[in-house]
């Protein structure tokens, strides 16, 4: 009697950023807009380039529900350029209030490979064709008592498991100082392949245990004239090789 043998996950290219900030100028200068809109352009040059097979986008996409219709368009034809999944993940400048941007804009009608993750005790959503699944919490109100990573789910040891989460990472475990902990123990049981981070602006490794956990840091954090000069994360994932994490800087 022959036995089916488990087909082994196939390899996988990541695109991580997160912290784009569009709109985000007190002063509403539209040089500062501009600059920001060529940073977006260049992440998904990157997405291109990179022939990544997704796309994660953990919070803070836009610094504010109050983006106007036109900032919302530039997005969706930016995102139309790809055609691999992108998931997009509320932050807390863009989070799930009441007349929240994503509320007034269905982002998948837009662009049926966009999905944007809504549920507020999380959510999976699954790409077969990838061999991966994508986790996260929405967020409704950036507070103490909201925890990014809770609700999660047991891995699936027959698919490359992907979490998201903004907020601040805390490496022991203490009463938060900070909205939206997340704790390094919560990060290490997961047992997930991959944690995605966003809100803080700095590329930082907070991997625990087995788990391979970043913040891609604001894509553009270094000014150099009028062009923004930044970087996002690349990881690869391999059965042979394992998780590999790079550092990407935009062409």
């Amino acid at each position: 009697m022959l036995l089916a043998m488990a087909t082994p996950r196939r390899a996988l290219r990541v695109l991580h950023t997160a912290d784009v900030h569009l709109d985000g100028d007190s002063a509403g200068r539209p040089e500062v807009h501009a600059a920001q809109r060529r940073v977006f352009q260049r992440i998904v040059d990157q997405a291109l380039a990179e022939q990544a097979d997704l796309l994660l986008i953990a919070g803070d996409l836009f610094d504010h529900n109050r983006v106007p219709d036109d900032t919302v368009a530039f997005v969706l034809a930016e995102l139309n350029r790809l055609r691999q999944p992108i998931v997009i993940l509320p932050g807390n400048h863009d989070a799930l209030r009441t007349n929240a941007i994503y509320d007034r804009h269905d982002f998948t009608a837009a662009a049926s490979h966009v999905r944007v993750i809504r549920e507020l005790n999380g959510e999976v959503v699954d790409f077969p064709q990838l061999d991966a699944l994508v986790w996260g919490r929405a967020m409704e109100e950036h507070e103490p008592t909201f925890q990014p990573l809770a609700h999660i789910p047991a891995r699936d040891a027959g698919r490359w498991c992907l979490a998201l989460g903004h907020g601040f990472f805390y490496p022991d475990r203490q009463r938060p100082e900070r909205s939206s902990p997340i704790f390094a123990d919560e990060i290490r049981d997961t047992g997930w392949d991959y944690v995605a981070l966003g809100h803080q602006h700095v590329q930082t490794d907070v991997s625990q245990g087995t788990v391979t956990a970043c913040y891609a840091g604001a894509p553009a954090i270094e000014w150099v004239g009028a062009s923004p000069e930044g970087a996002v994360l690349r990881i690869d994932f391999s059965v042979e090789a394992g998780i590999r994490v790079e550092s990407r800087r935009l062409r």
